[in-house]
């Protein structure tokens, strides 16, 4: 979703041209997806649908759940409330996790200044968090993908009695060299390198953190793509894709985990969709700033403005199938409406097409029900019976991973 602040509908307030949404453009005819199952997810030797939900904020705790918000004094990961939602998750099925980290910046990590600021590390409560809810997701078989940072970091900076005092004002992080390579070696280093309580692995090698989602929407805080309202400090696609490609790199070089980014639609992230920008984090446009720095997988979004009028424009994976829409890895759909709100869908219907239209996964929003796109409830009897059905996708086989130190990346094309 757009963060906690922008909401919903300042997305459709950014995008003047959106039809009314009983507007759907015609289905697609179901694909015939690859026979070597390309556009599924690579993990531990076999191709895999992520099927599951996302988690934005434990408790209501936006940017809280693994850091602490010092001015109300908020921490809401809770062991007891993550074994719970976990031993749910296993029972309908689930295999994966959409987890929210930093979100804005408000709990963690901690920096320098009160405005803005390199990178000092974390407060006592995020790693060892982080490395609980690890622990927790090998022991009902799930896999986690943290979601690092939202574009509601390039806000404008906001103050104790506000939305926090480190919440937003961080476009330094991606524009500044020594701020970034503080990020780098004070926050993703340490959370890779951070152990798991009894076992030998650390959050980096530990074969339930499946990958890292270093940032959701990027596309709504880029200068060049036309910023969402409330963005004050928007950064240029250049500027984007290094910050990406080298946190991409420094995982790739530290971990055999996967790396991704939440983009908004596919919009940015197609060259052949109706109407799309293009791809706008292939392998070329990353690589040019770090060799390591290419993603793993893709993930986009799907709310029902994408649906658009079918004739200049549609960005929707109902309609464009992973095939047309030149997706070159496995694509997952890492956000959409628990409740289908204005697909035309059902939810269980909406699961189906997106599964026939060979895109590599799908994650709900939400777990919590945060706002207005539904819930757990409306989602997961449906997913539970499509799990079931799709039960050799679905369900990763614990392969014992060996526990070696950090390998030099391979890319996925030789992995």
């Amino acid at each position: 979703m757009c963060g906690i602040i922008i909401g919903f509908i300042v997305v459709l307030l950014s995008f003047p041209q959106i039809a009314p949404s009983h507007i759907v453009a015609a289905e697609s005819i179901d694909a015939t997806c690859p026979a070597n199952q390309s556009h599924l997810v690579p993990w531990q030797g076999g191709r895999w649908f992520l099927s599951g939900v996302n988690v934005p904020w434990q408790n209501g705790g936006y940017g809280a759940d693994f850091g602490t918000v010092e001015e109300w004094v908020q921490h809401t990961y809770s062991h007891s409330t993550t074994a719970t939602m976990f031993a749910d998750l296993q029972a309908k099925g689930v295999n994966s996790v959409r987890w929210w980290v930093f979100a804005d910046g408000r709990g963690a990590p901690e920096f320098a200044a009160s405005s803005g600021g390199a990178v000092t590390g974390f407060d006592a409560t995020t790693l060892s968090s982080m490395a609980d809810a690890v622990a927790l997701a090998s022991q009902y078989n799930i896999r986690i993908v943290f979601n690092l940072w939202s574009f509601d970091m390039l806000m404008a900076d906001s103050n104790s009695s506000e939305r926090g005092e480190h919440a937003g004002g961080h476009s330094d992080l991606i524009i500044d060299t020594t701020k970034r390579n503080s990020f780098l070696t004070k926050a993703v280093q340490p959370m890779l390198g951070y152990p798991v309580p009894g076992t030998s692995y650390t959050i980096g090698t530990h074969p339930n953190v499946l990958a890292w989602d270093i940032i959701n929407e990027p596309e709504f805080g880029i200068s060049d793509l036309g910023p969402a309202a409330g963005i004050s400090q928007p950064v240029s696609l250049a500027q984007m894709r290094r910050f990406v490609a080298e946190v991409a790199g420094t995982i790739h070089r530290s971990s055999n985990q996967l790396v991704t980014i939440g983009s908004a639609a596919m919009k940015w992230n197609s060259d052949t969709a109706l109407g799309a920008y293009g791809n706008v984090w292939s392998d070329v446009a990353l690589t040019a700033y770090d060799a390591q720095g290419a993603l793993d997988f893709y993930q986009i979004h799907y709310y029902s403005w994408m649906n658009g009028d079918g004739v200049t424009w549609n960005y929707a994976p109902t309609v464009i199938d992973w095939a047309a829409g030149s997706f070159n890895k496995p694509t997952v759909i890492g956000e959409f409406a628990a409740n289908a709100g204005d697909t035309g869908y059902t939810p269980a219907g909406l699961l189906e097409k997106l599964h026939s239209n060979c895109y590599g996964g799908t994650w709900a929003w939400s777990y919590d029900g945060v706002d207005g796109a539904g819930t757990w409830d409306n989602i997961s009897a449906p997913l539970k019976n499509f799990n079931v059905t799709y039960a050799d996708e679905v369900n990763i086989q614990s392969v014992p991973a060996l526990d070696l130190p950090p390998q030099a990346y391979l890319p996925l094309v030789v992995r």
